[in-house]
């Protein structure tokens, strides 16, 4: 497998930088939001995500395997 160009990819998020928290003024950046699943339904929809994204990469690695 042969990747052209860099792997590296320049980020532009237009200024912003960080939000500070209230306690101890940290600063952190909120990648997903809190809370998420609850329930008895928790482990149905976990595990349905789960079978999505390997179907995904099976195709995508089919797809990647007939590209060569």
């Amino acid at each position: 497998m042969t990747f052209e160009g860099s792997a590296a990819l320049k980020l532009d998020f237009g200024g912003m930088t960080t939000t500070s928290t209230p306690r101890g003024g940290r600063a952190a950046l909120r990648l997903a939001p809190t809370g998420g699943l609850r329930g008895p339904d928790k482990y149905k929809v976990l595990d349905h995500r789960r079978r999505q994204a390997q179907i995904r990469a099976r195709r995508l690695l089919e797809l990647m395997e007939e590209a060569q």
